[in-house]
């Protein structure tokens, strides 16, 4: 007979031993678990503002009333994303003193957060993978892992079974990622190791590293200078909607290769870091020297930790902008700027500007220029072995390189075991990625209830001051200079085999970040593609493939940026990757490639009937080759229970068919609402369910971190008076399509209850017109790349096909935003509709549209020619024209072309 604890009796036992005991409190997506078992939830403050704040421990009072118990703490709860959370205990109500007692031996008291382990966490931290318990179980090699049930809140001898199951294998699995865990000679505790970069920094703290930014106060301005001039990598469709041969290649371990090409570990370990200013005669003397040449020399690439302000003028270089008035979102292109007017001096890393200098063959016009200088070591560095096995010393070795000479090396060890090299090969992959980049551009979002003031650093000297809601805080080992260097360093690389692809008359269907589809048959010669600079036997428009032959010594040339070891890392850093080879004969096979536009690309196979095959893990390739971006927020349709993300190779193997001329096979799911899935992550979730939760117990309610089902409303499908980019609709998590629409949908932001529909074009003033999957999947095949131009210089539409190049674009205001990123999961999810709730923006009052030019417009025309114009209230047109309150930008919008009409605004 199995005797079962009643859920009081559990708690109690929770809190004897999590909390008074002070216990590891281990589980699989803890917060889950955690939410179950509360007794009611707030919304949590302090540190964990943005999350909840659980009441776990309640008691029935004479009246026979459950009420929570106040002299126990509560667990509050901060979703980061959907591998991370911080969790920690309250504070009590009249503590024991024991319980304020300091660990570290401080006589201080502080408040007992809690050790809370979610295993699936440090998954993610080990491996860089999001896992379930089922796969990670598989991937750490436990007995009894995770097993399946038919149904779920029926408590059966049977489904007791599969829940003492999932406790043993959960229970292995700790013990299998501590074991794991504990192979790192690191002071990190387990419960605060959120991802490899937590690992990575602690393994920089064992080597005695200290942060630059807390070491040296003295580097500003310059910090503002080389954030500002701080973008994300380079990706975009460059033959966009026409399926063309491609040779596929890939750089070895792009960010650690760069990093030890400028030998930026030198600045890691640097006991000063000191700025070289007024570098301008220093730096046009080396961009002079710039030439395909010259960027394929090492000692060139030591000469560029630097950076350069300049006025551009069709130079070719980075701009993040919104480049598509329909969706209104920040992007990153690779275009020609230029000056609205003499003050556009903007600040760029120096392997920027010679990557325009390489691609335009012109030096811009440069203002100003500081090199950064190492000088000296920090005094305390001392060797760490990663992983307890491969040795570093950062006093005389380039961790960077290190690291992917090692893993390189592995398969000659005899020493260590092949399952040992496995689990080290993974590790120091995942390593070299954390520790190579992420941590020194890491800024952590800080949640406020209130706009705070800051101040800001940017690309002028001085500077500025305003007041944010969310502002954003460097983390531990941020660092503006290294991670402005690292991208830019990408961005020359990229450069640098598109200059030799193009000297030889070719071209690229894609770039991703470290990649590029070179469009390249077994002997090359022209194919036909609109756009194309050459014109085929019969006239039509084409592009140049290049031989494999001429891409082999592309790739071969890349020998001579080769930074490592050659006899632990031999040949190219630019790899002609395996996927151009068939796994059975290795003879090199011809992939295709299909482009629509950034991240959203698939590589294929012909047999010789002209049929497309993707290039499937385990059929025809080591990994699936098709993009999810854009799609992988979307239930699967065929089986929306399912996690099966085979639909979305379905969906690209429609779009490659339709492309090639085939008959595509028209899907059965087509006409189904597309549904997908999100977690209620945050109390502004929670707050829209409140309908549906009022007059419930706890335990009946929507409770967070269960899942959501959210759908997208088609474009004029709003129902009237709503705002489309503050409308969302969700609904209680639910399976079967054949209920969506026959549900009540929510809107996230105002709680109210709609219906939705897939027939006709239009609303109604309950009803939303939603998106099916055949829509979506219409729109993901023409989806445009504004940030790129067609043939002729129009900006890259829905309907454009081709060849496409650079846009010419002019700067028309300087904005300064924080990162997507905080908020990333949610903008995939479709969450999310205006940028104004994804990005914080830092308002530079020198700089501000709204404080120059619109508001000082607004004193040119009266108050009642404004209200009769734009339909505005006096009342809050009168406190905008006095600067007493700023409107929704929105308004402000409608108030700056209403200005325009009448001629005061330009």
């Amino acid at each position: 007979m199995l005797d079962l604890l009643t859920v009081d009796e559990f708690l109690n036992e929770f809190y004897r031993a999590g909390y008074k005991g002070r216990c590891l409190i281990v589980g699989f997506n803890l917060p889950f678990d955690l939410s179950r078992l509360a007794f009611d939830v707030a919304p949590a403050r302090g540190k964990f503002a943005g999350g909840f704040s659980l009441g776990i421990w309640s008691y029935v009072d004479k009246n026979g009333l459950r009420k929570r118990n106040s002299f126990r703490p509560r667990i509050a709860i901060k979703h980061i994303d959907s591998k991370r959370s911080l969790m920690g205990f309250t504070a009590q109500r009249d503590p024991d003193a024991i319980d304020l007692k300091s660990e570290d031996g401080s006589k201080e008291p502080v408040i007992f957060r809690g050790n809370f382990l979610d295993l699936r966490t440090l998954a993610f931290a080990l491996t860089n993978g999001s896992h379930s318990l089922k796969s990670a179980c598989e991937a750490f090699g436990v007995k009894r892992g995770k097993i399946e049930t038919s149904g779920h809140g029926k408590i059966t001898a049977g489904y007791v079974e599969y829940c003492r199951r999932d406790v043993e294998a959960t229970s292995e699995l700790a013990q299998k990622l501590l074991a794991e865990f504990d192979r790192h000679p690191i002071h990190l505790e387990e419960t605060k190791a959120f991802s490899p970069a937590s690992i990575g920094k602690a393994y920089l703290r064992a080597m005695g590293i200290t942060p630059i930014l807390a070491r040296q106060k003295s580097l500003q301005p310059y910090i503002g200078y080389a954030q500002s001039a701080f973008v994300g990598g380079r990706t975009s469709a460059h033959v966009r909607r026409i399926p063309v041969p491609v040779v596929y290649t890939d750089f070895l371990s792009m960010y650690p290769t760069v990093n030890s090409l400028m030998n930026l570990w030198k600045f890691v370990t640097a006991k000063e870091i000191r700025v070289k200013s007024g570098c301008t005669d220093e730096v046009t003397s080396l961009l002079k020297e710039v030439s395909l040449e010259a960027i394929f020399k090492p000692d060139t690439w030591r000469k560029l930790t630097g950076f350069v302000r300049i006025v551009p003028n069709g130079d070719i270089l980075p701009a993040r902008a919104k480049y598509n008035p329909d969706t209104n979102d920040w992007q990153v292109g690779i275009n020609h700027i230029y000056p609205n007017n003499a003050d556009d001096a903007l600040w760029y890393s120096l392997p920027d500007v010679a990557a325009s200098v390489l691609l335009t063959g012109k030096i811009p016009r440069i203002v100003d220029a500081f090199m950064l200088e190492a000088h000296g070591i920090l005094p305390n560095l001392r060797s760490a072995k990663l992983r307890g096995i491969v040795e570093v010393d950062p006093r005389t070795q380039d961790f960077f390189k290190v690291v992917i000479e090692e893993r390189k090396r592995l398969s000659r060890r005899p020493d260590i075991s092949v399952a040992e090299r496995e689990q080290l090969d993974d590790f120091l992959k995942v390593l070299a990625n954390a520790a190579s980049y992420g941590i020194y551009a890491e800024m952590n979002r800080y949640e406020t209830k209130e706009r705070v003031p800051v101040q800001c650093h940017g690309i002028d000297e001085k500077p500025f001051f305003t007041r944010v809601a969310n502002p954003e805080i460097p983390g531990e080992f941020c660092s503006p200079p290294i991670a402005s260097l690292i991208t830019g360093a990408a961005r020359l690389m990229l450069a640098l085999l598109e200059k030799s692809v193009t000297d030889l008359g070719g071209t690229y269907a894609m770039e991703d970040t470290d990649s590029m589809a070179i469009v390249a048959t077994e002997r090359g010669g022209l194919g036909e593609c609109p756009g194309g600079p050459f014109r085929t036997s019969k006239g039509a428009e084409a592009i140049k493939a290049l031989s494999r032959q001429q891409v082999r010594e592309i790739s071969d040339r890349f020998k001579l940026l080769n930074p490592y070891d050659p006899d632990a890392v031999p040949g190219s850093v630019l790899k002609i990757e395996d996927d151009n080879f068939d796994p059975n004969s290795k003879q090199q096979r011809q992939l295709w490639c299909y482009a629509i536009s950034a991240k959203r690309y698939v590589l294929f196979l012909k047999d010789e009937n002209g049929i497309s095959e993707l290039l499937r893990n385990g059929i025809n390739n080591a990994q699936d080759r098709w993009s999810e971006h854009g799609l992988g927020h979307l239930l699967n349709p065929t089986d929306p229970a399912s996690d099966d993300r085979d639909w979305i190779a379905q969906v690209w193997h429609g779009i490659v068919r339709s492309a090639l001329g085939k008959e595509k096979r028209r899907d059965l799911f087509e006409q189904t609402p597309a549904v997908g899935r999100i977690t209620v992550s945050s109390p502004a979730i929670l707050r829209a369910l409140r309908e549906i939760n009022d007059g419930k117990e706890y335990a009946q309610q929507i409770k967070p971190f269960n899942f959501l089902v959210s759908c997208q409303v088609q474009k004029l499908g709003h129902p009237p008076g709503v705002d489309p980019a503050h409308f969302h609709l969700i609904a209680p998590y639910q399976t079967d399509p054949k209920k969506w629409p026959q549900m009540r949908w929510i809107d996230q932001h105002s709680g109210k209850l709609f219906q939705i529909s897939i027939s006709g074009h239009y609303s109604s003033r309950r009803t939303a017109r939603v998106k099916t999957f055949g829509e979506v999947i219409l729109e993901y095949a023409f989806h445009a790349e504004p940030k790129c131009a067609d043939s002729k210089g129009n900006v890259c539409g829905k309907n454009t096909v081709g060849l496409l190049q650079r846009r010419h674009v002019q700067v028309d205001q300087i904005r300064f935003i924080g990162k997507e990123s905080n908020l990333l999961e949610e903008v995939d999810a479709g969450m999310i509709h205006s940028d104004h709730d994804a990005y914080t923006e830092y308002v530079d009052p020198s700089r501000d549209d709204w404080e120059c030019r619109i508001r000082p417009a607004m004193l040119k025309v009266s108050i009642p020619k404004l209200c009769e114009a734009t339909r505005l209230s006096r009342r809050m047109l009168i406190n905008a024209r006095t600067g007493k309150s700023r409107p929704h930008p929105r308004n402000q919008a409608l108030i700056a072309s209403t200005l325009r009409r009448m001629g005061h605004l330009t």
